[in-house]
């Protein structure tokens, strides 16, 4: 076997490790980010609960 060959086949295969991982690196902080603008709007989304008057403060539940 050719010792050259060898070493581009070892080269080529650290260079598309190194690429695979970069990848997953961007796919978790855009992943993270996604999260965070999904939590964001779904806490602006919350609405407060009823203290007063005689609507929305009981919760009747039957078994």
């Amino acid at each position: 076997m050719d010792v050259a060959a060898l070493a581009q086949s070892v080269l080529g295969s650290r260079a598309d490790a190194a690429m695979a991982d970069a990848q997953i690196s961007v796919l978790k902080k855009a992943m993270d980010t996604q999260g965070a603008a999904a939590t964001k709007l779904l806490d602006s989304l919350a609405l407060p609960l009823a203290t007063e008057g005689a609507l929305g403060r009981h919760v009747n539940t039957y078994c």
